[in-house]
């Protein structure tokens, strides 16, 4: 009589987490605005800048310092996001002569992303963050009659939600 060692008397059940796309969406694009006092030399009349009595250019341009990440929270069918881009303000005269700069200013940005099946505990991956543009600076005078600039900053991403799973593995070997 024969002993025959089967394949199958060996086959143990595994079971391993492994991450499932629930929802990606591969463009968001969001808007971050701040409101900061404009410097003391500059005016804002008919709907152009003025410094001194003459008109002078106010532009935003991308900070040395790198834009952040500073939170993802993932609420149920819901992913809320927030980051950071810093800025320089410049005003040049007509003639492109820089008359004044303020440097790393933070324009914070938060969007809220509906993920059907998100629930807490789900990876977010984001990737291809990118700054898009600027909106033109624009101002007002408050009620204590200080000029107020509107800055805004335009950021694309893309984002993708994962849930981990268990897959059923049938294996002749163990794991470690």
């Amino acid at each position: 009589m024969a002993n025959f060692d089967l394949l199958e008397a060996q086959i143990q059940d595994r079971r391993i987490k492994v991450p499932m796309v629930i929802d990606k969406d591969c463009c968001v694009q969001v808007i971050g605005r701040k409101e900061i006092e404009g410097p003391a030399n500059l005016a804002f009349v008919d709907g152009h800048f003025e410094s001194c009595g003459e008109k002078v250019k106010v532009d935003l341009a991308l900070s040395s310092q790198h834009p952040e990440w500073l939170s993802t929270t993932i609420l149920p069918g819901k992913v809320l996001n927030t980051g950071v881009v810093y800025v320089d303000l410049i005003i040049t005269s007509k003639t492109g002569v820089r008359l004044a700069t303020k440097t790393n200013i933070p324009i914070l940005w938060h969007d809220v992303l509906p993920s059907p099946g998100a629930e807490p505990g789900d990876i977010v991956q984001k990737h291809d963050f990118h700054v898009e543009g600027f909106e033109k600076v624009s101002a007002y005078c408050d009620c204590d009659n200080k000029l107020r600039l509107l800055l805004a900053v335009v950021v694309r991403y893309c984002v993708v939600v994962a849930s981990e799973r268990i897959l059923r593995v049938e294996a002749a070997e163990t794991f470690c």
